[in-house]
């Protein structure tokens, strides 16, 4: 059992989003914009599903979490790939994006 949890948690440490950093590399269009507006394909869905998780409610997510979502979609809004990136660097970071876990 402490095998797996170790293996499951470098994973978890090691998450890369790569689908929407291929994604930002390219010109931005409405259609990212509208990706992004929706929790479950936005960065922090890609993390999700990289994770085996589905979303059932936005609370499920810490605060933190939400912040960077919300701030992922209006650097998506305004087309500014370099925020985007680094957005995407801290939802990579984030120990956990759910609130009842520490």
């Amino acid at each position: 059992m402490r095998v797996f949890y170790s293996q499951k948690t470098e994973q978890v440490i090691r998450i890369q989003l790569t689908q929407w950093r291929q994604m930002i590399q390219e010109h931005l269009t409405r259609k990212h914009q509208d990706l992004s507006d929706n929790w479950k394909t936005c960065a922090l869905g890609e993390r999700i599903k990289t994770e085996g998780k589905d979303l059932q409610n936005l609370k499920d997510l810490s605060p933190e979490a939400i912040k960077l979502g919300y701030d992922f979609s209006v650097a998506l809004q305004e087309r500014n790939n370099a925020l985007a990136l680094e957005i995407i660097e801290k939802i990579e970071k984030l120990s956990t994006i759910w609130r009842n876990e520490s």
